[in-house]
């Protein structure tokens, strides 16, 4: 009888430690570990998801039925590398790109996402693959309403607002979700932020006199710009140099170290060192860039034909 109870005991006991381990193991999923490695589960699918940007030109936008951009062909060039076929996928909105990734929907996210630390709290980061920074594209007509005619760039504009009491009426357009919209409290204090759902939408709003500027990647604005010179240019300008260095990289589910490796290789092998991400972007505008304070030059002949 004592034998049975005890292995009875012993029997209950395992079933216990088994719903544990099986608890446990759903967790670690849940927080993000990778079930297997990701270069194997890409390879045996055949094919790399590639997660990128509904729409921010030039590195991700539709032309004639197909998506296009920098970031594009970065994801072809790295499915080439591995060896497989490419499967991008733009989602709705640029806010669902992390929640995808983390439902392990892609296996990486090349969109032009700035590396923040409130990002990297839920995603692995490369390296940069790209160094931009943020800028201001203001409408000339309103900053002279507010005092600063003239004006062409951050450090001076901040100052005279400040000087003027007159910060409180600046109105600057940010895209909700992204970098600049939590940024610009600390760089304008006092400024009154209207986020827009798209970086276009945004943009227009200051062409419009909605908002006095915006603030984003300078590559954004100056190519936006020049898309719409014909009935912007005299009333917009986009300052020369950004006022905050801003950095895009890859990123992937936490805990998918191993991968993270692989794509800084690449980023470095295959992107930096041969010049092909500077081919990449001069596909869709002629740019040079002036290396000394990270800045891109649109030259003279672009005006913002597809």
């Amino acid at each position: 009888m004592l034998g049975l109870a005890l292995s009875v005991i012993l029997f209950a006991l395992s079933l216990i430690g088994g719903a544990q381990a099986q608890e446990g193991g759903q967790t670690a999923a849940a927080a993000g570990m990778p079930a297997a490695d990701r270069l194997a589960a890409i390879r045996a699918r055949g094919e790399l998801k590639v997660g990128v940007n509904p729409l921010y030109k030039p590195f991700s936008f539709e032309k004639d039925g197909r998506r296009v951009g920098v970031d594009i062909d970065i994801a072809r060039l790295l499915a080439e590398k591995l060896g497989v076929k490419l499967k991008v996928v733009a989602p709705a909105r640029f806010a669902d790109l992390i929640p995808m990734l983390e439902r392990d929907e892609v296996d990486v996210v090349i969109a032009g996402m700035s590396i923040t630390f409130e990002r990297a709290l839920k995603v692995n980061f490369t390296r940069p693959y790209f160094e931009t920074g943020l800028s201001i594209l203001a409408n000339k007509g309103r900053l002279a309403r507010l005092g600063v005619p003239m004006v062409r760039d951050y450090a001076t504009l901040r100052r005279r607002l400040e000087e003027s009491g007159r910060m409180s009426r600046l109105r600057i357009a940010v895209t909700r979700g992204k970098a600049p919209e939590r940024i610009v409290p600390q760089y304008f204090p006092g400024a009154k932020v209207l986020p827009f759902d798209t970086n276009e939408a945004a943009a227009e709003a200051v062409l419009k006199g909605e908002a006095d500027l915006m603030v984003h990647d300078e590559m954004f604005l100056k190519v936006w710009l020049h898309d719409n010179m014909a009935r912007a240019g005299f009333l917009l300008v986009v300052f020369d140099e950004p006022f905050k260095p801003d950095y895009y990289g890859m990123a992937v589910r936490k805990g998918d170290l191993s991968f993270v490796r692989l794509l800084d290789t690449f980023i470095l092998a295959e992107l930096e060192a041969n010049g092909r991400l500077m081919a990449f972007l001069g596909r869709y505008i002629p740019v040079r860039a002036q290396v000394s304070v990270r800045a891109y030059t649109i030259t003279e002949d672009y005006y913002g034909g597809d």
